[in-house]
């Protein structure tokens, strides 16, 4: 039972998510095979396995786990939690993760694509950063032929990003400066490899 998840942001609270997204899966699973979690018999079900990637900004390390344990609070009589869950966080940004990015291409390069993009942003707008990317890709890599054709939805995808980013910082710095307690934000990109798996790139 494989979950993956991109993140933008940071979250410490995937634990606590991923066992949310776990308990329904288990749910279906359950129901769709008629397993009997009442009876007797120890019943069979898939190992639970829990990633996030993350190509956020804010430097992390190129892999750190996330426990579901780090959320309780401490009890003053020691006693320990019956329930854990771990999630391993990948940082996906160029530059990380070297022997994951070189067994894994279309990965490797959407890191690189991103990187062009936050380095485009210091002189350009989103949308030219977004095209100066692209046009300046290497000819070999394997998502250029992707990100060509569907430059239109990849510049939509990005300057939403963008745009969500900003609003929600604004908001977040308007609630600071008036003593509202700050939320976690969080955001989302779809992983391009993920959007280019019609047209072959895995």
């Amino acid at each position: 039972l494989n979950l993956y998840e991109q993140q933008s942001t940071f979250n410490p609270n995937m634990p606590l998510r991923e066992l949310m997204y776990v308990g329904k899966l288990y749910d279906k699973y359950i129901h769709k095979h008629r397993l009997n979690i009442y009876g007797t018999k120890l019943i069979s079900i898939p190992v639970p396995k829990l990633m996030v990637f993350y190509n956020g900004a804010t430097d992390a390390d190129d892999m750190m786990i996330l426990r579901l344990s780090d959320a309780f609070p401490d009890t003053a009589d020691g006693s320990e939690s019956d329930i854990e869950v771990k999630v391993t966080m990948l940082n996906i940004n160029h530059g990380h993760n070297r022997e994951l990015m070189a067994a894994c291409r279309p990965l490797s390069e959407y890191a690189w694509f991103i990187a062009e993009i936050r380095q485009n942003r210091k002189k350009l707008d989103i949308e030219a950063a977004v095209d100066k990317a692209i046009d300046d890709m290497p000819g070999d890599y394997l998502i250029r032929d992707f990100l060509i054709g569907h430059r239109a939805e990849v510049k939509d995808m990005c300057i939403t990003e963008y745009n969500e980013a900003e609003t929600m910082q604004m908001l977040k710095e308007e609630a600071h400066e008036e003593g509202r307690i700050e939320g976690l934000i969080e955001g989302s990109i779809k992983m391009i490899i993920e959007l280019g798996r019609e047209d072959g790139l895995d």
